[in-house]
């Protein structure tokens, strides 16, 4: 990340918490980085160098005005001021970051074989949560070319204890010694 987001998103956090919306900006901040990745004409819009100030505010203005906090709406008003929303995505990431670190929490992207139930989901989660310290933020998904087992990224290390990585180091081993 960049240090120039690092030090937005670290004025936008000290505001958030003095104001006393922290969690609210976490969640626009959130629903903002979704956007620039999820929608490419939103990431477009961030990197125009054609759009003038007032008319990249009047946009910010109709899509986020009364739907997100006042203090998310101005700070992203400022950072377009300031010409920075090509870093926007950086500062939601930087910003995330943060707020995890303040409320002893860590995301963690959990991909399994097959559908598991809720109840396992849970359980899981609290043994990560009792391995790392920390309370777990888990992001389901399945993909079935793991065959069984599952993956785990968190704290940017990937554990992957899934049938697909344990039949790799098999045959890896096994032509190895051939």
């Amino acid at each position: 990340m960049s240090q120039t987001a690092d030090r937005y998103a670290k004025a936008l956090f000290e505001l958030a918490q003095e104001q006393k919306c922290l969690e609210a900006v976490e969640v626009s901040l959130t629903d903002i980085r979704k956007l620039i990745i999820d929608l490419s004409e939103f990431h477009q819009f961030l990197n125009n160098p054609i759009l003038s100030y007032e008319e990249r505010c009047v946009i910010l203005k109709a899509l986020f005005e009364g739907k997100i906090p006042e203090l998310s709406l101005k700070f992203i008003l400022f950072v377009t001021y300031k010409k920075r929303l090509s870093i926007l995505l950086n500062i939601t990431e930087s910003f995330d970051r943060l707020y995890l670190a303040s409320t002893n929490q860590l995301r963690a992207y959990v991909t399994t074989a097959l559908p598991i139930e809720e109840a396992d989901k849970v359980s899981f989660n609290q043994r990560l949560s009792d391995k790392f310290q920390h309370h777990i933020l888990a992001r389901w998904t399945t993909n079935p070319s793991l065959i069984g087992g599952f993956r785990v990224f968190i704290k940017g290390q990937m554990y992957d204890y899934s049938f697909k990585n344990q039949l790799n180091r098999f045959y890896q081993q096994a032509v190895q010694s051939a």
